[in-house]
């Protein structure tokens, strides 16, 4: 592999690991904050989107707008499609099982491949393929048993937020040479004004509000940018991939929390996630 495409893989790989890093408390203080999906997401998109213009303005300094036009329509439907996966993910974890939803979210590597073949035309390699097999059973373990049934809405929700989640890095990859972190800002605005068009209560408490202004202001935003940013580098199924370790991640920082402990299931069916990404990155480097 060439010395320049070799450093771009691994660029691509540390971005996603490190976005995913940042992510991986969300599910905690989703669960620490306890309000209603709809006052969350306007809470949510409100502090996300003051946490995006501060770490934008950082970086583009007085090129913000320019950077902003530069979007485009693209750039617009990435927002969309962002804004829709964020709702429909915070409706599907507070109407299904949390298994049920991180189970069908681990779907969204298939479709970002799917979607890659028939958009980007790219040809996924039989390694990812299989990689994307291994981490779908591997999340299957760790939430074998705990699956329930009779939640249609939420499954449903899952399956929506799995799609746009492997669409969102599809299209961000489909015009590489254009940085668009400003549609995730863009999106966040659209996330406040959906929940607060349907929340009939926004009070939180002082606690509530500190919880989210530390997702919202600090984690939300540098995340994603930086999980954005990744697909230039990576194909859009293995950003996706990476994405699966918030499944171990997140269960992780709960039990270091709040001394919810882990069962057997889950710690080795993230060793088994681990293994495949590892080996998957590895190979990939080699292979190029």
């Amino acid at each position: 592999m060439p010395t320049n495409s070799l450093k771009s893989r691994t660029k691509g790989y540390l971005l996603g690991l490190l976005g995913v890093l940042i992510l991986s408390p969300d599910t905690l203080l989703i669960r620490l904050v306890d309000t209603s999906p709809w006052t969350f997401l306007t809470w949510r998109g409100g502090l996300m989107t003051i946490g995006m213009i501060l770490v934008l303005s950082l970086s583009y300094r007085s090129k913000l707008l320019e950077k902003i036009n530069a979007i485009g329509w693209l750039g617009l439907l990435i927002a969309l499609i962002f804004a829709i996966n964020t709702t429909f993910f915070q409706l599907s974890v507070q109407t299904t099982n949390v298994a049920n939803t991180l189970v069908i979210i681990a779907t969204a590597p298939l479709f970002a491949a799917i979607l890659s073949v028939i958009f980007l035309k790219e040809s996924i390699p039989i390694s990812t393929w299989v990689t994307i097999l291994i981490c779908f059973l591997a999340v299957g373990l760790v939430f074998a048993g705990r699956l329930e049934g009779g939640h249609l809405f939420g499954n449903f929700a899952a399956l929506i937020s799995a799609i746009g989640l492997g669409t969102h890095f599809v299209l961000v990859r489909l015009k590489r040479e254009v940085d668009m972190t400003p549609a995730i800002g863009l999106a966040s605005l659209l996330t406040c004004f959906i929940g607060f068009n349907m929340s009939s209560d926004l009070y939180l408490e002082p606690q509530q509000l500190g919880f989210l202004a530390i997702l919202g202001l600090i984690l939300l935003p540098i995340s994603f940018i930086l999980l954005t940013r990744a697909p230039i580098y990576i194909s859009a199924p293995e950003v996706s991939l990476v994405i699966l370790l918030e499944t171990i991640l997140a269960p992780i920082w709960v039990w270091l929390a709040i001394q919810e402990e882990p069962p057997l299931t889950t710690l080795i069916g993230g060793g088994v996630i681990i293994i495949a990404l590892a080996i998957h990155a590895l190979q990939s480097r080699n292979n190029g």
